[in-house]
């Protein structure tokens, strides 16, 4: 579900209608973050570390509504709920977009993503058949020390989705 906000009023009006005329009106942050303590709790637990900091992640992204605000034609909008789209590696060296919906509960999101993961490990297209602006973005490279990323983007088409990296 989405709500409009009301740019007459919105703090940010000033700032959305400014940079909403730049080709590339994104901002890219690039930090380190230790995750030592994440790692090694989600092997206590016994879990997939992908999945770990990609819960964690998501209940930062929507617990802070800006992460939750798109823009939709002329509008922007606020989504109550953000879910997760990363790229899941698969066997043959290609990887697939996926579409895992957030829960709130550690253990209800591993079960539904485990199965979007097999779903797409077993498939060969590109795109989910389910996605949507209410999304980020992810992409898992942890074979690589990177300082900074860019994605691939068609600037003809609109785009206000935040990537994760």
């Amino acid at each position: 579900m989405k709500k409009k906000l009301e740019l007459d009023t919105w703090a940010r009006r000033d700032h959305y209608h400014f940079f909403r005329q730049f080709e590339e009106p994104f901002f890219g942050v690039t930090v380190q973050i230790d995750c030592t303590n994440a790692y090694e709790h989600s092997k206590q637990i016994q879990a997939s570390f992908f999945l770990w900091y990609l819960h964690k992640s998501l209940v930062a992204v929507n617990e802070t509504a800006p992460f939750r605000f798109r823009i939709d034609g002329d509008d922007v909008v606020e989504y109550d709920q953000v879910n997760a789209s990363p790229t899941i590696n698969r066997p043959d060296g290609t990887f697939g977009f996926s579409y895992m919906n957030y829960y709130r509960a550690f253990s209800e999101f591993v079960n539904h993503a485990h199965t979007e993961i097999n779903k797409v490990q077993k498939s060969t297209g590109l795109i989910p058949a389910m996605s949507g602006e209410n999304v980020i973005h992810y992409s898992s490279v942890p074979w690589l020390h990177f300082t900074s990323l860019s994605h691939a983007r068609a600037y003809s088409f609109p785009d206000s989705i935040p990537k994760i990296s």
